[in-house]
């Protein structure tokens, strides 16, 4: 790295292409687009729009390292060629691995770093549905967990690791105008005086969904007209065999299920509040985006007191599995005016002061000036 030159950031994640619905991607492409002391290098595909970074004002360099945006998973071919091209052809001065950890990717990114004498950041993407061995999977000379949960069960099964820990980041979102949440609206059939409470978690994954639909019976008591929204991925077969049997136990009149909204932050924006009574994050990252999104819209999050999810400063967060709790508090963001400004003020001030795109490039850029020295 020449004197005087910004240090050339490279991260190995997944295409970095639309679309963003990938809290991994989205990470990736805030931090490639507020970096301002570096360099930053996404890998993406042919044809992928250009990012721009806000600071520099420069285009971010993109690398057309796969052959299409991909799936949730990416394949064994998809993988191949991102090795491949770290290999032969990354020029980066440090690599930034944004990925879950697993044994095939841990191993490959080890033996990749050691022969191109690569420093490396690796932040845990998401966490492992068991830490057991984890260190197996630990290869940066940086680890970056997303919560104090995350280091803190690194730490109980590997003590002798050393890890770091920086918030997930949410970019700008833009206020969604009027006749945006109409429509949204009207493509659900919910008219503008209902009240709409956003499920935006796995169906499989989860006691979520089914804390979600036993609330809403009682939710509608207090709110008769409200309406929830299971607005969901369908990342396997089996979203679709529950989202058939809560169907079938539900009244249409006071539920919808989206797979993929035409426009979920719009749908976002024009809800009362988000719930999120979630005990397994495993596929995501620790706190997941659509989180951080609603809470930039100035919407009151819902959520249990567990997990990674205590980290979200602003929220409401209820104790574990307290359901009675959790509906209470849910009534209360929905009919208390003044209580509800408290819940959005707050949430407003943790996304300026921990997880805005700004910050959080700021404190992995502190990361990176540590390893090369600049």
């Amino acid at each position: 790295m020449t004197c005087g030159v910004r240090p050339r950031v490279l991260f190995v994640s997944k295409p970095v292409a639309p679309p963003y619905r990938d809290g991994t991607k989205c990470l990736v492409r805030d931090l490639a687009t507020h970096l301002e002391r570096s360099q930053p290098i996404v890998m993406s595909t042919k044809g992928a729009p250009r990012l721009q970074n806000t600071s520099t004002r420069e285009a971010v360099q993109t690398e057309q390292v796969y052959a299409d945006a991909g799936s949730f998973s990416p394949t064994m071919v998809a993988n191949a060629r991102a090795a491949l091209w770290l290999l032969t052809r990354s020029r980066a001065d440090l690599w930034h691995f944004v990925f879950a950890p697993n044994r095939a990717s841990s191993h490959v990114g080890r033996a990749l770093s050691r022969i191109r004498r690569v420093p490396v950041v690796q932040t845990i993407a998401s966490p492992p549905r068991s830490f057991r061995g984890i260190e197996t999977l630990l290869f940066g000379d940086v680890v970056v967990a997303q919560s104090l949960w995350t280091r803190q069960s690194v730490l109980a099964h590997a003590p002798d690791c050393t890890v770091e820990v920086v918030p997930p980041v949410v970019g700008e979102v833009r206020v969604r105008t009027a006749a945006e949440q109409d429509r949204v609206r009207g493509e659900l059939e919910i008219s503008g005086e209902q009240p709409i409470f956003v499920y935006p978690g796995d169906l499989e994954t989860s006691r979520g969904a089914e804390v979600v639909a036993a609330s809403v019976g009682a939710i509608v008591r207090e709110l008769p007209d409200a309406v929830v929204v299971f607005a969901y991925r369908a990342k396997t077969e089996e979203a679709h065999r529950v989202r058939r049997e809560l169907e079938a136990r539900l009244d249409s009149t006071h539920t919808r299920f989206v797979a993929e909204s035409s426009d979920f932050l719009s749908l976002l924006a024009t809800s009362r509040a988000v719930l999120f009574p979630v005990d397994d994050l495993t596929g995501k990252v620790d706190l997941p985006i659509a989180l951080l999104e609603s809470m930039a819209l100035g919407v009151p999050v819902v959520t249990w007191d567990w997990g990674p999810l205590r980290d979200l400063d602003g929220a409401v967060r209820v104790g574990a599995d307290d359901r009675e709790a959790f509906v209470a508090s849910v009534i209360r963001v929905a009919q208390d005016s003044g209580y509800r400004r408290e819940v959005v003020d707050r949430q407003r001030v943790a996304i300026a002061e921990r997880f805005s795109a700004k910050v959080v490039a700021r404190a992995y850029e502190a990361i990176y000036s540590r390893l090369l020295a600049f």
